[in-house]
């Protein structure tokens, strides 16, 4: 196996997690979790797992919104920014040695993290798995960032048939979990998306002048699932066209234009999220550091209405305005 250390992944793994379950958190209303955020969630994972060294961004706790609910919390917390602490991180290793497409298929481990504070809390954020690369014909044995492949290279990113799961346990005890399922056949409530999703992973493949140019990303259907303390809270089945979104540009240069369609399946909600000229920008950052996505329902409460979800430098705030037109600040925490 081979670390890919000298990569920005350590924080990768930190999303809500310093005072997880309270602050920072999405909420245990399951309908919080907007299209426009999961739409998001997932193209960012997809274009920061193995896209290149400078792309995998870090993803930083998040800076909150300071409501009132949180400045009381701040009196009870356990936790406190003064307390030393202690971090153990492991992972972000590809397996075996890259080599190019001769030795598909490769096991990518994410890294996973834990910390203990000075006053004996502990906190930590651990995938159950790996997931499994496989790089199309046209890929060289150089490196195995994207970024450096030329014409037609494609990278398929799959799950095992019960996901990859990152659990989130905070210094109280309680988890947050979001497991990715790239075996998205048959998990999506509504039959009239097109096509219908499939279990052919995520497929990044570059551009007729290499990926440092363009590329485009495919999410054949990528089953999403939140669980508090083992309660699901949230499900949600994610896909695209056969013509996927493009990418342009690489590094922190890289643009995306495209629709992804999200299955609501707890709450039978289907909604098209289109992003237009979204940048990322920010080498520390997983998230889009610019543009917006609007997002357009078709069937539930808010049929033929949109939500839009505009993009800030801060890594990972964004300001969403609902389809009743209410406008609020959100933090953004996934990246799948």
């Amino acid at each position: 196996m081979i670390s890919w250390k000298n990569l920005p992944l350590v924080a990768m793994a930190w999303p809500c997690l310093a005072v997880l379950g309270l602050s920072g958190c999405p909420s245990t209303d399951k309908e919080e979790v907007t299209g426009s955020e999961v739409a998001v969630s997932a193209v960012s994972g997809a274009m920061n797992n193995t896209e290149s060294e400078a792309a995998l961004g870090l993803e930083l706790v998040p800076r909150q919104q300071r409501g009132l609910g949180e400045r009381i919390w701040d009196h009870i917390t356990p936790i406190r920014p003064a307390f030393a602490a202690s971090w153990t991180c492991a992972g972000a290793t590809l397996s075996p040695p890259y080599s190019g497409p001769a030795a598909d298929p490769y096991t990518y481990t994410p890294v996973s993290c834990s910390v203990t504070w000075g006053n004996g809390k502990t906190a930590s954020a651990i995938w159950s798995g790996a997931f499994t690369l496989a790089y199309g014909a046209s890929c060289d044995a150089r490196a195995p960032f994207m970024d450096n492949q030329a014409a037609n290279c494609s990278l398929t990113r799959t799950t095992s048939a019960s996901g990859n799961t990152r659990t989130l346990t905070g210094p109280m005890g309680n988890n947050y979990a979001i497991t990715h399922n790239t075996n998205g056949a048959g998990t999506g409530w509504d039959a009239t998306v097109s096509p219908a999703p499939g279990n052919d992973g995520v497929v990044l493949t570059c551009g007729a002048s290499g990926c440092n140019a363009s590329r485009t990303l495919v999410i054949h259907g990528s089953h999403l699932t939140g669980t508090v303390d083992s309660v699901r809270l949230w499900d949600h089945t994610v896909s695209t066209n056969a013509g996927g979104i493009t990418v342009t540009g690489s590094g922190i240069g890289r643009v995306v234009s495209g629709t992804v369609y999200v299955q609501h399946n707890l709450a039978h909600v289907t909604s098209a999220t289109t992003f237009d000229n979204v940048a990322y920008g920010n080498i520390a950052c997983c998230y889009p550091s610019s543009g917006r996505v609007t997002t357009t329902f078709s069937a539930g409460p808010d049929k033929s209405k949109t939500e839009t979800l505009s993009f800030t430098a801060l890594c990972g705030e964004a300001t969403l305005t609902r389809a009743n037109g209410s406008t609020e600040v959100i933090t953004l925490d996934q990246c799948l």
